[in-house]
């Protein structure tokens, strides 16, 4: 299909942006934190930058031209320059007057456009997703040319192929036409799906600048997501001539890196085969053929790459990954931030709409979890304004949960909000959905990865970035559709397994429905309350939110005041040992003294006699009083008031704290210390001793809270094996990681069986499961994801 001129695009919001200021940012090196106001970016900056291929400043006063354009799009719509660079800038218009605004992002066209939430609505929806995410692939694939014909190194060979293989798995270039399709093209989908685009690409504005501030960064981001968004829409016209537009694209430019290394072989003094291995001859043929131009192909190539990634992300949720789901309307995910009590860091846990349960506690993927949700929040709220319609028939709700942190004291503010609403059009649904995939790990990663690049980009002499600070806050949020809530009640729950939704980490664990606590709850000043605490720890429970708050806070109190070696923990007891050697020096003074005043004065009574037998009773008493606390105590800890402690339940013995607790903060730790660990219940843990007498011994079973609250969420999955677990890390800075159906696992340690457990004489009533380590380089092949797992059970 030919298209020219601008109709190639459905006119775009109107644009009323003035020339603008340039963002109000402190200057470079007055700090990398910024606070959140509304920017104000400049048109002018943003177009110029769309033509950065033209003019590329490698320094100060060093510039280079007439460079390699990426994301450009004349072959796929027979466009000149001229009209390529105008559909630009209307996007470039669009988005910075999205960018400048307060007011929340609406979506163009009729709600008649897009449907209800029907079986057929969300049906039509993921073919637009589908085939959104296709044209980004192809967009995807020409930077990775443009790289591998430049850069030329393997890893962007290696990336080609896999685009390549994507692509050829869609489209059949032979007959040129999708494999196996039945969608139809029209008018209204054309027009439905630049609708799409447009509220997507405003959407990351957001969230980007929401993110990070910086003129040259900030411009030039904006510039990439308006390329982006002309290109995907020319692309749409076509997607099958498209893609074979690109492979001959592509197919040229193998024969021309081909004839130049056939030149460049003729500069060779000695053929590379008749003294090289074959390693080396690999890494001999691939170099750098960018010249000065490097820094130009690497940073934009990699902005392109990220800002691309993040986009296919945020429309993840359109189309069905899963070739085997009941239906395009038969589905719920969900989303938690919680904080850790140990370590204070946010947590984010969710299930995705293909089943998929990951986590993460990395705290820059939770910052950018936190800033999709900031971004939600506010679309949300007008939607619970507007008339949700008739709801009778189909409806898909989102349910959220917020509330900010007071990041000083830990406590909850005030301000908690909380909204219900049922969205009866796909126009509304795709307003909620498209902000709301931006919470998820897959997309708060890939935010994480483009910060990371930016800031590695941004020397200390070059353009400044800047981050903008998040609230730490703990939200949920839920969305199902009627269809699925009409079979839940009808639903046989499996066995300890239950989705994201209903389990007590986001039921109890994000938000309490108990009484906040104090900081006079926290501390003890006299000897009732030590007593009375030791009674509350014996009795908590680390699945409610308040109860484990209280003991971990207090838990960590303790251990601030450790000492904590590769093989022992270390624990000041200087009252219990010199109030034992007090009483010691008592009874040895009162056997003197007695001594003494007896004197002759009782016939036949040796008063020496009463003297030795003092001395055996402190000595016997000494000795108690070492050996019922802990296994082994040197006379010269003991003597300075420290009880070196080798296992758990000499630690409780000593302390007092719950074992469940200790554990939990161990397990939380773990990544932070070089403490090495023995025993039957050290599975979970990472530094395990191969010496039998070395590291701390776990004599205590790891319950499922406990596992839970150190940072491993067990997943019931359907394996090669049948029926197990595995486990999601949400451990001290964790990046994010997931359990998916037709997916791999390649963590730590699984559970093989569930349908037999054992039961100890621990606790009766108890089920007790075996851990195993997975070996190095071993994967397990996941065919189904059934849940979190939450049975109360003893790991071993």
């Amino acid at each position: 299909m030919s298209i020219s001129g601008p109709q190639a695009i459905l006119p775009p919001l109107p644009s009323g942006t003035s020339k603008a200021t340039r963002l109000e940012i402190p200057e470079n090196g007055r700090g990398r934190w910024v606070t959140y106001s509304l920017p104000r970016l400049d048109i002018d900056e943003v177009c110029r930058a769309l033509t950065c291929h033209k003019s590329f400043e490698l320094q100060a006063g060093n510039t280079i031209h007439d460079l390699p354009k990426f994301g450009g799009f004349t072959d796929y719509g027979s466009l000149t320059e001229e009209v390529e660079l105008s559909l630009c800038e209307l996007e470039a218009r669009r988005l910075v007057q999205v960018a400048n605004s307060a007011e929340p992002v609406k979506m163009q066209g009729h709600k008649d456009l897009f449907g209800s939430p029907t079986q057929e609505g969300y049906l039509q929806l993921h073919q637009i997703g589908k085939k959104f995410i296709q044209a980004l692939r192809i967009c995807l694939y020409d930077v990775a040319v443009t790289q591998a014909e430049n850069i030329n190194t393997k890893s962007h060979y290696d990336k080609c192929a896999d685009l390549k293989t994507m692509l050829l798995r869609d489209f059949d270039t032979t007959t040129g036409k999708e494999r196996y399709s039945t969608a139809t093209e029209d008018e209204n989908k054309r027009r439905y799906f630049h609708a799409v685009v447009n509220y997507t690409t405003a959407i990351l504005v957001r969230v980007l600048l929401q993110t990070v501030r910086g003129d040259y960064w900030v411009h030039s981001i904006v510039a990439i997501l308006a390329r982006l968004a002309a290109k995907v829409k020319i692309l749409g016209n076509d997607l099958p001539q498209a893609v074979g537009q690109t492979l001959e694209k592509s197919s040229n430019v193998r024969l021309q890196i081909s004839q130049q290394e056939t030149r460049y072989e003729r500069y060779a003094l000695k053929k590379p085969e008749t003294y090289l291995d074959e390693k080396a001859r690999m890494e001999a043929t691939f170099g750098s053929r960018a010249g000065q131009a490097g820094k130009y192909f690497i940073q934009i190539g990699l902005l392109y790459s990220t800002v691309i990634e993040m986009l296919r992300e945020s429309i993840a949720a359109y189309a069905i990954s899963d070739p085997l789901a009941s239906g395009t309307d038969d589905f719920e995910s969900s989303v938690a931030i919680y904080e850790s009590f140990v370590t204070n860091e946010q947590i984010l846990l969710c299930q995705q709409r293909d089943g998929s349960i990951g986590a993460a506690s990395e705290g820059g993927i939770t910052r950018a979890s936190t800033v999709g949700f900031e971004v939600c929040r506010k679309t949300w709220e007008t939607l619970d304004k507007e008339p949700s319609g008739s709801t009778k028939l189909a409806w898909t709700s989102i349910q959220w949960k917020w509330s900010q942190v007071n990041e000083e004291t830990g406590e909850l503010l005030p301000d908690n909000r909380q909204r219900t609403v049922k969205l009866s059009s796909m126009k509304s649904v795709i307003m909620a959905t498209v902000p709301y995939s931006m919470i998820f790990g897959t997309f708060a990663a890939s935010l994480y990865t483009f910060v990371e690049v930016v800031r590695f980009a941004s020397a200390e002499d070059g353009p400044p970035l800047f981050l903008v600070k998040q609230p730490q806050i703990i939200c949920t949020a839920i969305l199902r559709t009627s269809k699925y809530e009409s079979r839940r009640p009808g639903q046989v729950r499996e066995q300890g397994a239950c989705p994201v939704s209903e389990s007590f980490l986001l039921q109890q664990r994000a938000f309490a429905n108990a009484v906040r606590s104090t900081p006079e709850d926290l501390g003890t000043t006299t000897l009732l309350d030590r007593i009375l605490k030791r009674k509350r720890m014996k009795n908590i429970t680390l699945r409610d939110r308040e109860q484990s708050k209280k003991a971990l806070k207090e838990g960590m109190k303790m251990l601030n005041t450790w000492v904590i070696d590769d093989n022992v923990i270390v624990i000041p007891y200087k009252r219990y040992a010199w109030g034992s050697i007090a009483l010691a020096l008592f009874l040895v003074c009162i056997g003197l003294t007695i001594g003494f005043s007896v004197g002759d004065r009782i016939p036949g009574v040796d008063p020496s006699n009463i003297a030795a037998y003092c001395w055996v009773l402190t000595a016997f008493l000494l000795l108690m009083a070492k050996a019922i606390r802990v296994e082994t105590w040197p006379w010269s800890s003991f003597l300075r008031g420290q009880v070196p402690c080798r296992s758990v339940s000499e630690v409780v013995a000593v302390t007092g704290i719950h074992p469940q607790v200790l554990l939990a903060i161990l397990l939380r730790l773990d990544s932070h210390m070089y403490l090495r660990t023995r025993g039957p219940f050290n599975t979970l843990f990472r530094r395990q001793s191969v010496d039998p007498q070395g590291g701390i011994s776990i004599d205590v079973p790891i319950t499922t809270a406990t596992a839970i609250e150190g940072g491993f969420i067990p997943i019931e999955v359907l394996a090669d094996w049948g029926t197990g677990l595995v486990f999601v890390n949400t451990h001290s800075w964790a990046t994010y990681n997931s359990i998916a159906e037709s997916g791999t696992y390649e963590g730590h340690a699984i559970c093989r069986d569930i349908n037999h457990p054992y039961y100890s004489t621990v606790d009766e009533q108890m089920p007790c499961y075996l851990l195993k380590n997975l070996e190095k380089d071993s994967r397990v092949f996941i065919s189904r994801v059934l849940g979190v797992f939450e049975r109360d059970c003893y790991f071993y």
